[in-house]
C-alpha cells in the first residue's frame, strides 16, 4: 500500500511527511503575518502575502489586483477598526506539492467594544478558507481567501 502523501489522505493521528509539515508551517506563518500586519497598522503590506492574481472574497465582495491593494490601504486608514484578530487552530490539507488549503476560525475583537473591568467581547467569529500556492521562489502565498462570518458581524 502506498504511503499517503497529503493531509487529506492521512488518517488522524498519523505523522505527516516532512514536506507536508514544512508546507503547513509556511502557510500558518502567512496567516499569522497577515493579521500581525493588519493589527499593527500595516494592512496595505498584506497584499505581498497574496499571489499576483490573488483574491479576497468577503460576502458578495471580491477583491484582486489593484482592487485588493486599494481595499487593504483603505483598511489601514480606517482608525475605527483598531483591534486584534486571534486565529484559532487551523485545519491544513496539502493538495499537491505546490497547493494547500487551510481553514481557520478567527476571533475578532475591536477596541471600541471593550469595557474596563469586564472580559473581552468578540465582535465576530469568522471562518477563513485559504487556498495557498507555492511560488517558483519557494514561498507560499494566498491565492484565494474566503471570509465567512459565522457569528457576530463587522
Amino acid at each position: 500500500m502506498a504511503e499517503p502523501t497529503t493531509a487529506a489522505e492521512r488518517q488522524p493521528g498519523t505523522e505527516p511527511d516532512l514536506a507536508a509539515l514544512q508546507a503547513r508551517v509556511a502557510c500558518l506563518d502567512v496567516i499569522d503575518a497577515f493579521f500581525r500586519r493588519v493589527d499593527g497598522g500595516e494592512a496595505a503590506r498584506t497584499v505581498e502575502l497574496f499571489t499576483s492574481d490573488g483574491e479576497l472574497v468577503m460576502g458578495s465582495s471580491s477583491f484582486s489586483g489593484a482592487g485588493l491593494a486599494a481595499a487593504m490601504r483603505a483598511r489601514q486608514e480606517d482608525s475605527g477598526k483598531q483591534g486584534v484578530h486571534v486565529p484559532a487552530a487551523s485545519a491544513f490539507h496539502l493538495l499537491s506539492p505546490a497547493e494547500a488549503e487551510v481553514q481557520t476560525y478567527l476571533h475578532l475583537y475591536r477596541q471600541a467594544d471593550q469595557r474596563a473591568g469586564t472580559a473581552p467581547v468578540p465582535r465576530a467569529v469568522t471562518l477563513l478558507t485559504d487556498r495557498f500556492m507555492k511560488g517558483d521562489d519557494g514561498r507560499w502565498r494566498i491565492a484565494r481567501r474566503v471570509v465567512d462570518i459565522v457569528a457576530g458581524g463587522e
